[in-house]
């Protein structure tokens, strides 16, 4: 079992994903970050991350796995973000519609860090957005 996956964003895909990882116990910790605490607190409320913070090295300090679940026009800052705070051996993926920009954004950002970027795509989605319209399925 993962010890810990990080998610950068927990709405609808973020928090689907979450559901689904809480859903068949894959991580001991499901860690939620964003900007806004109140909706943080509502998302563990119901229960579908066990941890959150605002403070991105509390939300990748002993993370193994960390997907960002954010807009792909966030991903460049985001990257930025994380960059000072990726341990050896972590992973990072996102759940973004479009993987040449992303790709591209995380060999410039990341540059000798580049190779624990693993591009993903979603699956599903929904006109729904939040994490009131995720679904573990």
């Amino acid at each position: 079992m993962i010890k810990k996956i990080t998610i950068i964003g927990v709405g609808l895909i973020g928090g689907s994903l979450a559901k689904a990882i809480k859903k068949n116990n894959l991580a001991e910790v499901v860690f939620g970050f964003g900007r806004n605490l109140s909706r943080l607190e509502s998302t563990q409320k119901s229960n579908i991350i066990d941890q959150y913070s605002i403070d991105i090295s509390e939300a990748l300090n002993g993370a193994s796995i960390v997907v960002i679940a954010t807009p792909v026009g966030t991903f460049n800052s985001i990257l930025r973000e994380l960059k000072p705070y990726i341990t050896e051996g972590m992973i990072i993926t996102d759940v973004g519609s479009t993987k040449m920009g992303i790709a591209k954004a995380a060999r410039e950002i990341l540059v000798e860090m580049a190779s624990c970027f693993v591009p993903a795509h979603p699956i599903a989605g929904k006109e729904k957005s939040g994490f009131e319209s995720s679904d573990a399925e």
